[in-house]
């Protein structure tokens, strides 16, 4: 489901790029460091910009390095990271694990990774239990209306919005804690309605659950997505960020959608 979350790199100039790869790197980097290989391949972007946000409200400091990888073995890569980017690989991990969980359900595919993460679960869900209790009980609910076969999409996003704005809290005590809830419930609603929408041809064809009805029009969809969107970036914008803030705002308001376009482009 996830992976929604990215900048339109053409929108970017030329150092934008380069810092918004640096921080994916980063990302990446503490990933290996705590989780090894099963870490980095839980990678995705759509962390990066939770790692982005945070660090900025929190006004980390930012720490530079490079080194090579297995992905770039080559030429040494500029990575950045912050006291933030541990918690957001901690977060990439709980929702790669429940994304293994999901694709497991669907395609009887990964129990042999899924043996891999377990222990490695059971220590962020000890460490983080607010935000660990609301994934597993959001995602409770969303398995209870799939067997139902639910046609309340809204529903079905706003339980994704749940966890994913739990997510977006990395400590409760914040003064921001209910933008930054607003923030990462809209877009956990836009990812769930944009990915039911993606799929909803290959999920017909394969008798998988879509929560969208087969005769949904595109001007409906997009109607559902602009209000996800809108709640999203209302939130962002009150938010005192200065770091960084062109490409955060290029994710929210460009690069979320760029899946929705190809897609109206090719159906």
């Amino acid at each position: 489901m996830f992976g929604y979350v990215t900048a339109d790199i053409k929108g970017l100039s030329k150092e934008e790029r380069a810092t918004y790869k640096a921080h994916y790197c980063g990302l990446c980097h503490v990933l290996k460091e705590r989780y090894g290989s099963i870490g980095t391949s839980s990678l995705s972007y759509d962390m990066t910009f939770l790692e982005m946000l945070l660090s900025d409200l929190n006004d980390r400091k930012e720490t530079e390095g490079s080194e090579r990888c297995s992905v770039h073995p080559i030429k040494e890569h500029t990575y950045i990271y912050t006291d933030s980017t541990g918690y957001a690989a901690d977060m990439q991990m709980l929702l790669g694990y429940y994304s293994l969980l999901d694709n497991i359900h669907d395609e009887g595919k990964g129990e042999k990774e899924e043996e891999k993460y377990r222990a490695i679960i059971t220590d962020i869900n000890n460490k983080y239990p607010r935000q660990s209790d609301v994934l597993k009980s959001s995602l409770k609910e969303i398995n209870a209306k799939e067997r139902e076969n639910s046609k309340d999409a809204e529903a079905l996003a706003l339980l994704t919005g749940t966890f994913l704005g739990e997510i977006f809290v990395d400590d409760e005590s914040s003064f921001f804690r209910d933008d930054l809830r607003t923030l990462g419930c809209g877009l956990g609603r836009f990812i769930y309605l944009l990915d039911a929408w993606c799929d909803r041809k290959k999920d017909r064809k394969k008798g998988r659950f879509n929560p969208l009805s087969d005769d949904i029009k595109r001007e409906e969809m997009k109607e559902m997505l602009l209000d996800a969107a809108a709640a999203a970036s209302s939130a962002f914008e009150r938010l005192p960020l200065d770091q960084h803030v062109s490409i955060m705002r290029n994710i929210l308001y460009s690069g979320i959608w760029m899946r929705f376009e190809v897609r109206e482009k090719n159906d």
